[in-house]
């Protein structure tokens, strides 16, 4: 270990209280002294004259199990603060898989993730097949950042239904199986258990998790309560105003009578949800009235995500152009110009579902932004498209395609959200933050370091919570959630994962492309923030501008009160 003493800083250490100047001293990978006009003794000093001096970040959403194993350095993160992060959400998680169910649980990860399956086939090491051997392979795979998973549900009931956890009920019998293998996953460091009950997959059947019904939902609820602070995190169908709010209360209660905690696709923060939003806020407090412990999950940046024809989910709803998007590349072009297909992705584009959330029922929203050939046009939404051209929207889409190549890209304008109820949210003790969507949508958007829009804009731009109120929901309340008790605040004896910073040398960069996902496919990542250093575990990973190299995550689990 690398000892520190962190000189001439203002704390701000993630309780939300107010921030202070002192010194921190780091020993062994442990906070070890604060105080002011510490004598060196020793250590490398780290001058921090002029800086924050908080925990380091916990990016509490992201899709990294495969990215960690050929990505070690989990790029752009240390560059953006962060010391955690946690994986195995919505569901998906890539242990307890065995035989068959390993292939087809991967495929369905890597289609509602937008990962690249070659890369999960070929560069996971795959030494497993239960959860507590996974955990023993994670510790031997050196991360830049310390690393916490959920165990999916999807893979759990896979594991013991085989196909017929496509189809159909579990058993008593089965789900007494499913809560033992939870109970030894949780057992083993298994952060808590992930669900997905309305996700479809490549071929839009629905998942596994679609046909489990309370009875086994609350077996393994009452699994995760009896191993806190594991926790259960869910996505609901947020996508459909009417069908968010019946799964919020059908899980909410069973979250109440399980007693376990839980985090939650909730509250709406865009301003076309304005309308619906108040009854949302109804229902988050009267689940915590009643005893619910359900926190809902809030991204505070707006959405500006790049929409492409390689691989995507988002076409999902037009089943015709979800099988071209998703189907043999060298078929794609040729598909694109058969009428037959034209003829029938027409009907499938007038005649599907409607979401607010979706960006194909906005599509004057979406921007025709980055060519491959060359052709063009660029800088005008699919709309104009459409009406200049005076082809129907699936028909003039199409052509573009065509014209501009399959690497084209659309992208959607940013969302705007109601930041007098994000402001809300973040001053609400019972909301999970950070929720970035990281290592997943490689060609979507870069989601990681996003949280960072909170210290910018938030705090130092529009001055709308104090840098205190910012670093406690990255940071304290965060771990606090997780059960991660010993770290996540600047205190004597705790982990040593801090960051040191100025406000104004911050800033989130723009998406570029990075070529480099193994089996020649490619994502979108930043360029560093300005972080002064990121410090893991006492040992620096990011420092003035530059990567260290150095790889001290370790795997987290929650620690019991």
């Amino acid at each position: 270990m690398t000892d520190l003493l962190i000189t001439g800083g203002t704390i701000v250490d993630g309780t939300g209280a107010a921030a202070y100047k002192a010194d921190v001293r780091v020993r062994n990978g442990l906070i070890a002294e604060i105080g002011q006009d510490l004598t060196a003794e020793g250590e490398t000093v780290l001058d921090a004259t002029g800086s924050y001096v908080a925990p380091g970040i916990i990016d509490t959403h992201t899709h990294l199990d495969g990215a960690m194993w050929w990505n070690p350095e989990l790029d752009p993160l240390p560059a953006y603060g962060n010391t955690s992060m946690v994986f195995g959400n919505c569901g998906n998680s890539i242990a307890p898989l065995k035989g068959d169910q390993r292939e087809e649980i991967v495929d369905l990860l890597c289609f509602l993730e937008d990962l690249p399956r070659k890369a999960f086939e070929q560069e996971i090491p795959w030494s497993w097949q239960s959860w507590p051997e996974y955990m023993d392979a994670l510790r031997t795979q050196p991360t830049s950042v310390h690393v916490a998973g959920y165990l999916g549900h999807l893979a759990l009931r896979t594991w013991v239904m085989g196909p017929d956890a496509w189809t159909r009920a579990a058993s008593e019998e089965e789900i007494a199986e499913m809560c033992a293998v939870l109970d030894e996953g949780l057992a083993a460091g298994a952060l808590g258990l992930s669900i997905n009950h309305f996700d479809k997959d490549r071929a839009l059947r629905l998942v596994p998790g679609y046909f489990a019904d309370d009875a086994e939902y609350l077996a393994l609820f009452r699994v995760v309560a009896d191993h806190k602070p594991a926790t259960v995190q869910m996505i609901t169908r947020f996508n459909d105003p009417e069908l968010s709010i019946a799964d919020a209360e059908r899980f909410g209660e069973l979250v109440r009578e399980s007693g376990v905690r839980a985090q939650y696709t909730g509250i709406p923060f865009n301003e076309r949800d304005n309308d619906r939003r108040d009854e949302w806020w109804a229902l988050h407090d009267r689940l915590q009235s009643a005893g619910a412990d359900m926190w809902p999950m809030v991204n505070c940046k707006p959405l500006a995500p790049f929409f492409g024809f390689e691989s995507s989910l988002v076409f999902q709803r037009v089943p015709a152009w979800n099988e071209v998007i998703n189907g043999p590349t060298e078929l794609k072009l040729s598909t694109l110009a058969d009428p037959v297909w034209r003829d029938r992705a027409r009907t499938d584009w007038d005649n599907r579902t409607r979401s607010s959330l979706s960006r194909i029922d906005r599509p004057a929203e979406m921007i025709l932004t980055i060519s491959e050939t060359g052709a063009g046009p660029l800088g005008i939404s699919l709309q104009d498209l459409s009406d200049q051209t005076g082809l129907h929207i699936s028909d003039a889409l199409a052509d573009w395609v065509i014209a501009n190549g399959l690497a084209s890209q659309m992208m959607g304008i940013p969302e705007r959200l109601s930041e007098v109820d994000v402001v809300r949210a973040l001053r609400d003790p019972h909301m999970v933050f950070n929720i970035n969507d990281s290592g997943a949508h490689l060609q979507l958007f870069s989601a990681a370091g996003e949280h960072l829009y909170m210290l910018t804009h938030y705090v130092r731009d529009a001055g709308l919570i104090t840098i205190e109120e910012g670093i406690h929901a990255l940071t304290g309340r965060t771990a606090e959630f997780f059960g991660l008790s010993d770290r996540g605040v600047i205190a004597q004896g705790n982990v040593a994962d801090i960051i040191v910073f100025r406000l104004d040398e911050l800033e989130l960069r723009p998406e570029e492309r990075a070529y480099d996902v193994p089996h020649g496919t490619w994502r979108f990542t930043r360029a560093p923030a300005g972080f002064r250093a990121t410090i893991t575990a006492g040992v620096p990973t990011w420092i003035n501008g530059a990567s260290t190299g150095a790889r001290p995550g370790q795997v987290l689990q929650p620690i019991p009160s």
